[in-house]
This record gives C-alpha cells, structure tokens and sequence, in this order.
C-alpha cells in the first residue's frame, strides 16, 4: 500500500509544480522570458518517472485490484486536478474560444457564423457586438481570430453548459472538463473488467501527467472525447449497437476523427441488416444535427474548419513525408498544377486511414481485450498520420492505453512535452529548429520503440506457431 501512496504524493506534487510554475508564464511576461525550457525538462522528467511506474505496474504479480488501491487512484488524481483549477493556462489560449463559442452558443446563436474579428465591425444593435461588450478582454485573446471555430455542434453544447454555469469563467470550463474526465475513470474501470484487466490499471490514464497539465492546466477540450469513444466500446461489448453508434455519434460531433471506428463498432452486425439499420438511422439524425449549423453559416475561406482540414500542418513529420512524396509524383504528372500537394496528400491520408479502419475491422473480435487494441490501432494510425500533431492529442489514446498498455506508444508522455519548445525557438527567430531537428526528437523514438514492439510480437507469433506445428508432428 505505502508504493502506491507514495506513487500518488508524486502526482499532486506534479500538479503543485504545475501551478506553481504557471505564474511565470502570465500575460503580462514576454515569451522570450518565460523559463520554458525548464518548464519543458519538467515535463519530460515527469513522464520519464511515470514509464518507470507504468513499467513496475505491468510486472507479474504487482497489479492490485483492491479497492483501497483503487481509493488511492481516485483521490490522488481528484487532488491533482482540483489543484490545476488554481493554476495559469501555460503557453495555450484555446480556452478562450471554448469561452467565447459557449456565450455565442448559449443565446441561441450560430458560432460557425462570424469570425470574432468580424464581431467589432458589426452594427452597435447586432447581439454578437454586445455579447463581445460583455466577454470583455476575450475577444482579443482568441487565437486564429479571424476564422470561424472548428468545434463541432457536440462541443459547443460543453462550452454552453459552462458558460450557463458562470459566464466567462474558466473555472466553471474546468468544472466541465472534470466531470467529463471523471466519467472516463468510471467507464475506465468498467472496461477493464470486462476485459478481466487488473483495476489499478486505471492509474495509467488517471495519474498521466500529460492529461493533468493538457486537460487541467491548460484546459483543452479533448477531455469531452473520451467518455463518448469508451462508451461507445463498452456499448458494443455488451451487445448494444444502437447506443454504441449514438455514442460514437456524439463523440464525432466533438472531434470527427473518432467516426474511424465505426466499422469495428458495426462489424458484430454484418448480416443483421436491420440492427444495422436502426444503427444507421441514429447515425445520420446525429449527423444531420451537427452538420445542419456549419451548412447553414457556410463553409468558405473564414470557416475554421475548412482551414483547419486544408492548410493546419504542425509537429507531424510522417505526414510531411507524405507531402513530399505526393508533391514529387505531382511534378511528374502534366496536369500537376490543377490540385496541390498538400491537398492530395490530405486526400491520400484520409482515404489511408479509411482503409485501414476497414481492414482492421474486418475479422470478428475474439474477445474484450481484442476489440480494444484494434480500436488502440486505429487511434495511433490517426495520431501518427494526422498533419497536425500537438500534445493533447495525445490524450485520445491513453485510456486505451490503460487497457491495453504498449509502452511505446507511452514514450509519447515524455516526449511530447517537447513541442513546448517551439515556442523558445520562436520568439528567438529560430523556429527551423523546432521543425527540422525537435520534432524529428518527439516521434523518431516512439517510430523505433513501435518497430521493435512489432518485430517481438511477430517473433513470438512465429516460435508459437512452429511449436504447434511441432508438437502435432507424428511419431516415427
């Protein structure tokens, strides 16, 4: 018991270093004199520490499912987030479009409509001019002002719940986010049961420090995914197709990329078409909903989402490859100039990723423990080929990851924290550094660690196959 104790002080203590480190990264300091680069060593000691614990964790015979291990999880995850309520938003301001999308979305308006630079050049009278009146210093603080949000209908519910809460408050956004994350613990340990996993494993998500400085310092809205995704595998363990599609649904209209699991949530109804097609008529209402209010405003050059899927492009070296090689098939085609490379690539990768949810879908599960690491599969191949890449996209895989541990995958706690340095490097006007050599730092390690986890396993299925073969020869 006193390992797990200890285990947890250091967890609290992580999130009191936050806090604390958070009051030197506040509007009023230039960047160039933030201490990011100890912030960043911080973050990367942090999640060397957590790999060590996640490694003595997996050992046989360590894993416990006492329900006062369990207690200690909880409470010492619960004392980490509350004390990141306290604490500055470190190098990031998308909480302030999540504020300002929950006040448009709460008086009935459409967020996707006008972008907030556009929001001063309106008349006096208009409702969106007086909304910018009372959110105050907002308005000037969103990033990318002059796009439309790229958060989805399901999203903007969250940031209207919170701003009915306590308006402007991120306080009240933060409250949001724990509720939403604590409902991932619990659906947490309902699938590690169903699973036949120890329940301490539920720490790897709880206790990750890269969830507790994205989700709580820095309060992105990723957190409202992951309920949705594990509901969505827990519906389908149980034989529910028709709530695991309406929860898949739900977490899609949060962030699209979770409708890639679609077919394995849909590959137990193969030949029972009308399951299927209850499943499908829930789908596209859902769909429909969230589709309806970015039709409505548009999709032109200021909608952030067509931005978003056609020019964002950061920390993402396996897509740039991509680009690369798109572009030199390009110059070799005569009609080259009628698309662009990084719109083919985009094309080729969605597509690569649509093939690949198929493909991986296509064998009926075995077991719980099965559908889960195909589902693991699934997320990576998206984190791995996104064009954009930051580190609270990491979170989207953890809780999978608590399921079905591959510590490759888990580098990405210590490394990710890496992106910090962009930041250092720009405000010195050394930002090629960032690009050609820190990223390359950040994914080159887990690219390796993935390689040799799937030569192991591969080897391992061969000498397991060669011993049946074996032992099933006959006598002579």
């Amino acid at each position: 018991m006193q390992p797990w104790l200890t285990a947890g002080g250091l967890v609290v203590a992580f999130a009191v270093f936050i806090t604390a480190q958070s009051g030197t990264f506040n509007d009023d300091i230039a960047i160039i004199e933030m201490p990011i680069r100890g912030l960043t060593l911080g973050l990367c000691l942090a999640g060397i520490v957590y790999l060590a614990g996640v490694v003595i964790l997996l050992r046989p015979g360590s894993s416990h499912s006492l329900r006062s291990i369990v207690r200690i999880i909880l409470v010492a995850g619960l004392i980490a987030r509350l004390t990141l309520f306290a604490s500055e938003p470190i190098l990031e301001n998308d909480y302030q479009r999540y504020l300002w999308d929950g006040g448009v979305t709460a008086r009935g308006l459409n967020p996707y409509a006008v972008a907030p630079a556009d929001v001063a050049n309106l008349p006096p009278d208009q409702p969106l001019r007086r909304l910018a009146e009372k959110a105050g210093p907002i308005t000037g603080a969103i990033g990318h002002p002059r796009f439309t949000t790229i958060y989805p209908p399901v999203a903007q519910g969250f940031f209207a719940l919170a701003h009915a809460l306590n308006p402007w408050s991120l306080t009240a956004w933060r409250a949001v986010i724990l509720t939403a994350d604590v409902a991932t613990f619990v659906l947490l340990l309902a699938l590690l049961r169903s699973a036949s996993l120890p329940a301490s494993w539920s720490a790897i998500y709880w206790w990750n420090p890269l969830v507790l400085k994205e989700l709580f310092n820095s309060a992105h809205m990723d957190a409202l995914v992951t309920p949705f995704v594990l509901l969505a595998l827990l519906s389908s363990l149980k034989g529910r197709p028709v709530l695991a599609t309406g929860s898949l649904a739900l977490a899609a209209g949060t962030k699209i990329w979770p409708i890639l699991l679609l077919p394995l949530i849909w590959r137990p109804l193969f030949g029972q078409w009308r399951r299927l097609a209850h499943c499908g008529l829930v789908l596209l209402a859902i769909g429909a909903l969230c589709a309806l209010p970015m039709i409505l405003a548009g999709l032109g050059p200021k909608a952030g989402v067509t931005a978003f899927a056609s020019t964002w492009r950061i920390s993402a070296p396996l897509y740039g490859m991509i680009e690369i090689a798109v572009e030199s098939a390009l110059g070799a085609l005569p009609a080259a100039g009628i698309v662009t490379a990084s719109s083919m690539a985009r094309v080729l990768v969605a597509t690569l990723l649509g093939v690949l949810a198929m493909a991986i879908s296509l064998r009926p599960t075995a077991t719980a423990q099965d559908l889960l690491q195909r589902a693991l599969l699934i997320v990576a191949a998206v984190l791995f080929l996104s064009p954009a890449v930051y580190p609270w996209y990491v979170v989207w895989l953890l809780p999978l990851l608590a399921i079905r541990p591959q510590i490759a995958l888990l580098m990405l706690t210590a490394l990710a924290p890496l992106y910090y340095l962009r930041f250092h490097f720009r405000a010195r006007d050394t930002f090629f550094l960032f690009e050609h050599y820190v990223v390359w730092m950040i994914w080159v390690p887990v690219w390796i660690a993935c390689a040799v986890s799937f030569i192991r396993t591969m080897r391992n299925v061969t000498s397991s196959a060669l011993g049946n073969i074996r032992s099933n020869r006959p006598l002579r």
